[in-house]
């Protein structure tokens, strides 16, 4: 049928149809909205119920709605999804004017399906409304059925809503050129009385997340961002409202996120504690993401940082537990040639090659017995009966001689996107339900598991029957065991150490100010399990001059002139100086806090510390989140500055 032909038709159509008709709800679906549709164009396998969606199970009962229709571009019931969807089409009934509940409705359902526009009748009148992402809906026909009768009305409607035109439309495009609200803007750019027209074009804030999708919208700022599945990159996509910065669109990867987001959270942008912000002057900002630096408002700067506080809190948590998980904290992080994973220990080249071997010939294919339980590979150890896979080992050389037969290998327990195979078909988090002996193996059990049983079996194999040396062989492992307490186990000062030197590390290469959430109750806490210090402590002069770098800038107290008659009674009191001054600000600088942490070692090496138990469990309470911060930066942020 010609364009010309079919919009007649539809003309006729509306002109016939009586309203008197429709008597319930069910009325103006079958009689009202689906013969409109069909003279629209919409053929009716393009139209789907509510009913046959799979976006149902995640939707609360109390969200949901009977009569509602949604028409897409394919009839392909696979592919009708929200990249295919076009309308979403409600039915009231005839004697019903609650178009508010309705609206509320159509918003929840599009923000799943993402039509362009969203309409609402209940035969007398009909509202269409077009949906942008992010922000208000925008209503763009609000007549009376008998309005369309007419046939210019009734010819502008098929022109704009027919199927040809509908389904020829750029989602993205709508959804980012808001011809009528710029026409708004420019129209009263004249005016004085600005800030109301342009927030009329803000985001609507909310927080959406299904599976590793996490997108965070504030009036000024969207982040959508994609989560990282166990140690794959995650990434994200920052959006801005402002009519300056209006269809910009910035991408971050993983590198970025950790590198420049991931400092300085729940920080006003002001504090200077945000690597990527600096201001320029009292109402604006220049913000540097990945390689595009950019000037926002105070608005626009507060509220990507409110998006960035809550995306980097998931990304961060994301990553922890991942490694809490596959209990890879206590290893090396390594990365080489495209591949990730941990240092579990070291072998020469001579061993790391009969353990290939012995992999390869007990091939799963090739027997049943316990031992045949490895997945042939040409350079890495796949421990896999087929089915499912427990561990992947790779051999890193230490260097170009590694790969003599004296050479050193270092045995990496591996993190492959195998791990991860199971997100495609199955629950989004069924990798961390699979963890286990039976499943996925830990780095610790894994390197526990080639210790104890699987190199012994080779050295014994290969032994009984090449006729080699096993004791040659067993000298030949390099094991690298932590010889610190777990933090939480410690009950000598002296065991706190190892933690404190990686704090001050961090802190020694910490960019910019710090939060003080992170110090107040550490540098309180150290105070206090240092009360009963013996006054012959050495180093007086040590630890005044970290004193004294720190009382120029922060404390208004003068030292005293009289240094050679200090004991650590004063050192205790300008120590307690500092714990007060802490308390009254909101950020501190990094410098300061190293010179306290340099401090506090020095103290516990060389000082004789009488302390009671309680004491020292509350310092360890407040040493640990701190403590977990340095090592989650110093694994992950510090590799990714610029």
């Amino acid at each position: 049928m010609l364009p010309a032909d079919a919009e007649k038709r539809f003309i006729t159509w509306i002109q016939s149809f009586d309203y008197r008709i429709l008597r319930n709800q069910e009325d103006v679906e079958t009689e009202f909205i689906t013969p409109m549709f069909q003279h629209l164009g919409y053929l009716d396998k393009l139209c789907a119920r509510k009913s046959s969606l799979n976006y149902d199970q995640n939707i609360k009962r109390s969200n949901q709605l009977e009569n509602l229709q949604i028409y897409f571009s394919t009839d392909d019931v696979m592919q009708q999804n929200a990249d295919t969807s076009l309308l979403i089409v409600i039915a009231l009934s005839p004697n019903s004017n609650n178009f508010t509940e309705a609206i509320a409705q159509a918003k929840f359902y599009s923000i799943y399906l993402k039509p362009l526009f969203f309409i609402i009748t209940n035969g007398h009148q009909i509202k269409v409304f077009k949906y942008l992402q992010y922000h208000r809906e925008e209503c763009v026909i609000d007549k009376n059925i008998y309005s369309l009768k007419v046939n210019s009305a009734a010819s502008e409607f098929y022109q704009e809503y027919n199927y040809s035109y509908i389904s020829s439309l750029d989602k993205n495009q709508i959804n980012t050129l808001r011809y009528s609200q710029y026409n708004l803007i420019e129209k009263t750019l004249r005016r004085n009385n600005l800030q109301e027209v342009i927030a009329q074009t803000d985001f609507i804030p909310a927080v959406f997340q299904e599976g590793d999708r996490l997108i965070v919208v504030k009036p000024k700022v969207v982040i959508e961002c994609d989560l990282p599945k166990a140690f794959k990159d995650g990434e994200c996509l920052i959006k801005f409202s402002g009519v300056i910065l209006r269809g910009c669109q910035i991408k971050l990867n993983h590198r970025d996120i950790l590198g420049q987001l991931m400092t300085g959270l729940n920080t006003r942008p002001e504090w200077g504690c945000r690597k990527f912000i600096k201001q320029i002057d009292e109402n604006a900002f220049e913000v540097t993401l990945g390689q595009t630096t950019i000037i926002l408002s105070d608005l626009e700067t507060a509220d990507l940082c409110l998006c960035i506080d809550v995306v980097c809190q998931e990304y961060k948590q994301s990553i922890i537990e991942c490694e809490n998980l596959l209990e890879t904290w206590d290893f090396e992080f390594i990365e080489f040639l495209g591949s990730r994973g941990v240092h579990l220990f070291s072998v020469d080249a001579k061993l790391w090659q009969l353990m290939h071997d012995f992999a390869n010939e007990f091939n799963y294919i090739q027997g049943k017995t316990e031992w045949h339980l490895f997945q042939q590979e040409a350079i890495s150890i796949r421990v896999s009966r087929g089915i499912r896979d427990h561990a992947f080992i790779l051999p890193k050389p230490v260097n170009h001689l590694s790969l003599l037969p004296s050479g050193i290998i270092n045995i990496i327990y591996e993190i492959n996107d195998i791990h991860l195979q199971s997100l495609a078909t199955s629950e989004i988090n069924a990798w961390k339900q699979d963890i286990g002996p039976r499943g996925t193996w830990t780095a610790t059990y894994t390197k526990q598991w080639l210790l104890d049983k699987f190199i012994p079996k080779v050295i014994d194999y290969y032994a009984r029957k090449n006729n080699l040396s096993a004791l040659e062989l067993k000298k030949n492992i390099a094991d690298y065991i932590s010889q610190r307490t777990p933090i939480l186990e410690v009950h000598e000062i002296r065991e706190l150490l190892p933690y404190l030197r990686d704090i001050q590390f961090w802190l020694n290469s910490y960019v910019g100010n710090i939060p003080t959430v992170f110090l107040k109750d550490y540098y309180h806490t150290l105070t206090n399990l240092f009360r009963n210090t013996d006054s012959s402590i050495e180093g007086m002069d040590y630890l005044l001059r970290n004193l004294t770098l720190m009382e120029a800038g922060n404390t208004r107290d003068k030292m005293k002139s009289n240094f050679n008659q200090w004991n650590f009674k004063d050192i205790l009191y300008y120590l307690d100086a500092q714990v007060g001054r802490i308390n009254n600000y909101q950020y501190e600088s990094s410098f300061t806090a190293d010179l306290m942490t340099r401090t506090f070692i020095w103290i516990i090496e060389h000082g004789k510390i009488s302390f009671y138990q309680s004491q020292l469990n509350v310092a360890k309470e407040a040493l640990l989140p701190l403590w977990e911060q340095s090592r989650f930066e110093m694994r992950y942020v510090n590799p990714h500055r610029i």
